[in-house]
């Protein structure tokens, strides 16, 4: 039932996710279509540098791009009264892509010149805005002869010539039916030259709206790479090992710098005092340095589908780029951009193709990875095919962006939720082996503790062999031993009196010639068991070798020992002597020796010996002391 129930909840959570997704779509959907709409003027075509606007060139579309017929005086700067007097000059020339002449085929990138045009408002009175581009490298635009805008210093001297953007919109007389428009460019600093990018003129209020909404979408898209590299920053810190996070991170605040460099935002870096060499370069390396990083984020996430080889060709070509960017006036880095753009189609489909072989192999994300890199692509294409006027949508890469980071946003989170599955699993099967080494544990040591009692009572086992006669059942040599070391202690401490018999059986070998062995030891046992009888509990017994015995007598004077050894001459005598022949007695001759002060055991042992053979000197069968 749980399975079930949890196989519910996670189609539901997809459901949802899906719905909030297609949410999101609908939302940004009109976006799209509004700023498709306020970014795509109508084009107006001037005739010889006379431009006659009609109010139904504003119906469709609020703003008239100033796109061709423009007057270009070559390598002059004209003020606008000298215009009229040197139009015969004057060549003409489009008003977008750079300051190129019609009827020739090159393009001057560098020098200074002068664009002119006169305009014919409509007849009807509106409030009109204009709208200055970016116009490289540097510009003064007067309307008739009041200076309105400047960027950077213009000059026929490179020497004194000054870069700088300057893009912002400026009213339209109202009094006025016409008016010149005259533009002096200077270009020493980049690689391109004059009007890129078209003079818009439009409603003021529309104008001002969309340059209004230009910035607050790129606040957005700036606000959403913050919080994505944030996000992932803090990722990595708490997994460190993880590359992902924080190639993504850099990712995201690559294209957050490049944000910055759009037309509509550099007043940010105006603020920030940002020159223009510091604001062309960024522009450039964020394209160039954003290209590997995406090619190292991929290889990260399917590293068995990317080869290492081709991808370390593709950052080395883009190092190259990068230092070449870096180290390069700004006057010769646009000369790299073509290259550095066919170096990309080339990365782009190396990516779709090893994106699509994940993909057909199943692996996870690779899908969701291949739909952000078409949504990225889809909008870059857009503003390419934009930029060279072969459609008329608008600029929407910034929009794509934000797609292609929710798409490897979707992607690392899946990464971190596998980790963290095979996390759980790893968890859940050492949380079963350490349950499982536990029982083990509990096991082995249950085991252990039977294994140690059978070793202890093996040793006492083995203890006990070691010191017990086999034959006789009494204590050894080394069994006495701790009994004799005890009495030692004692007369130390307490001077408490010890002694000991020393008793061997007589003729024992003619006992076993006649009567074999086995009666022998027979004999050996009886005697002890009568010894056993004898004496007291404390007392000891040991078979000392052969048929010779020793009994330990703690707390007995030498009387005592003797009174007692004689006892067990006598009922040694008469008990054993009847299991044998009547013509063979079994007697004993004894020696006694009391402990005394600074003696060995050997000396004391040696003193028994001594009084036992001169009993059988005597003739046997008696206790000598």
């Amino acid at each position: 039932m749980s399975i079930v129930k949890n196989n519910r909840i996670t189609w539901v959570s997809r459901f949802s996710s899906i719905l909030i997704f297609l949410a999101c779509i609908g939302i940004f959907a009109p976006l799209i279509v509004h700023f498709g709409h306020a970014l795509s003027p109508s084009k107006k075509t001037a005739e010889k540098g006379e431009l006659f606007l009609q109010i139904s060139d504003f119906e469709l579309n609020s703003k008239v791009a100033l796109t061709d017929g423009w007057l270009f005086f070559e390598s002059q700067l004209v003020l606008p009264h000298e215009a009229q007097g040197l139009r015969q000059q004057a060549n003409v020339i489009q008003g977008v892509s750079g300051w190129k002449f019609e009827g020739q085929h090159s393009n001057h990138l560098n020098g200074y010149g002068t664009y002119y045009l006169t305009i014919h408002l409509p007849k009807e009175k509106r409030d009109f805005a204009m709208k200055i581009p970016q116009i490289e490298s540097a510009y003064r635009l007067y309307i008739d002869d009041n200076l309105m805008a400047q960027g950077g210093v213009v000059s026929d001297l490179k020497s004194t010539a000054k870069p700088g953007y300057n893009s912002e919109i400026i009213l339209l007389p109202n009094d006025k039916s016409s008016f010149t428009l005259t533009i002096q460019v200077s270009s020493y600093h980049t690689a391109w030259g004059g009007l890129w990018t078209p003079i818009v003129i439009g409603n003021a209020n529309d104008m001002f709206a969309t340059q209004r909404d230009l910035v607050a979408l790129s606040m957005f898209i700036l606000g959403v790479l913050t919080i994505t590299a944030a996000f992932y920053l803090i990722q990595f810190y708490l997994r460190p090992t993880e590359k992902m996070p924080l190639v993504f991170a850099c990712l995201c605040m690559l294209l957050l710098f490049r944000e910055f460099t759009n037309e509509h935002m550099l007043f940010v870096l105006q603020f920030l005092d940002v020159n223009f060499i510091a604001t062309v370069k960024m522009n450039y390396l964020t394209f160039y340095l954003g290209v590997p990083t995406i090619l190292y984020f991929m290889q990260l996430c399917f590293p068995q589908i990317f080869r290492k080889n081709v991808t370390r060709v593709c950052y080395g070509i883009s190092a190259f780029f990068s230092v070449f960017v870096l180290v390069s006036p700004t006057q010769t880095i646009g000369y790299s951009l073509l290259s550095y753009q066919a170096y990309c189609l080339v990365v782009t489909t190396y990516l779709l193709v090893c994106l699509c072989i994940a993909s057909f192999k199943k692996l996870p994300a690779a899908k969701m990875m291949l739909l952000g890199c078409f949504i990225l692509g889809f909008f870059a294409i857009n503003d390419i095919l934009f930029a060279m006027d072969l459609l008329a949508t608008g600029r929407f890469f910034s929009l794509g962006i934000v797609g292609f980071i929710l798409c490897q946003g979707y992607v690392i989170n899946n990464h971190f939720n596998e980790v963290r599955s095979r996390n759980e699993a790893l968890s859940g099967q050492l949380q079963q082996r350490n349950i499982e080494l536990q029982q083990l544990g509990a096991e082995l040591e249950t085991k252990v503790e039977q294994r140690t009692r059978e070793l202890e009572k093996a040793n006492r086992e083995l203890q006990t062999l070691a010191e017990i006669d086999q034959l006789t059942g009494s204590l050894n040599r080394l069994g006495l031993q701790k009994y004799l070391q005890s009495c030692f202690e004692r007369l130390r401490r307490s001077n408490e009196p010890s002694s000991i018999v020393l008793f061997d059986f007589d003729n024992f070998k003619n006992i076993n010639d006649s009567f074999g062995h086995n009666n022998g030891d027979k004999i050996l046992k009886s005697a002890v068991t009568i010894t056993k009888e004898l004496i007291r509990e404390q007392d000891k017994i040991a078979r000392w070798g052969g048929e010779e015995f020793l009994v330990l007598l703690p707390d007995t004077e030498k009387n005592g020992a003797l009174a007692i050894a004689e006892k067990l001459r006598i009922a040694i005598e008469e008990q054993l002597s009847d299991s044998l022949a009547a013509e063979v007695p079994v007697t004993i001759t004894a020696g006694v020796a009391q402990f005394q002060h600074n003696e060995t055991f050997e000396i004391l042992f040696k003193r028994a010996d001594n009084a036992m053979y001169k009993g059988k000197r005597m003739g046997r069968n008696c206790v000598q002391s």
